[in-house]
């Protein structure tokens, strides 16, 4: 029924839930799993802030930053996969999330986004994150949105 699944990740506590759901979907329908982290430039962290344990060129340099944190956010959602002995690939995207989730849905055909309800984004909305509502109203497939 899934045969390619699209677990989108930021590193929040919601993203890890949603990838321990789209690890059992993909046991269950043997799945094809597309891990995409999307980095917003429009949020840009405060002055040397850095990844936690990465190297200090994170705290200068807004390319490093981006690709540690990316990195960082593979690395854990990751870990998920391959305790449940499933094998994933990842696409590392800049824009708008919603936007570039949306975007890498369709070109990668996939038949389910699994996603948490919140994020780590320094803007909350009041019932779903904005990003997890935006997806869910233009998907071109069934989105499952973890609490």
């Amino acid at each position: 029924m899934f045969t390619k699944i699209l677990i989108c990740s930021d590193g929040s506590d919601h993203a890890r839930m949603a990838t321990n759901h789209a690890a059992e979907i993909a046991k269950q329908f043997g799945s094809e799993l597309i891990i995409v982290s999307v980095y917003n430039p429009t949020d840009v962290p405060p002055p040397f802030i850095g990844v936690p344990g990465a190297s200090l060129a994170t705290a200068t340099d807004m390319g490093s930053y981006v690709r540690e944190l990316q990195q960082s956010v593979e690395r854990d959602t990751g870990q998920v996969l391959e305790a449940a002995g499933l094998t994933y690939t990842c696409r590392r995207e800049l824009g708008h999330p919603v936007d570039r989730i949306i975007t890498v849905a369709e070109a990668e055909n996939v038949d389910l986004i699994v996603m948490g309800c919140r994020g780590l984004s320094q803007w909350k909305s009041y019932l779903l994150g904005s990003v997890s509502d935006g997806v869910l109203h233009h998907a071109h497939c069934p989105v499952l949105i973890v609490r």
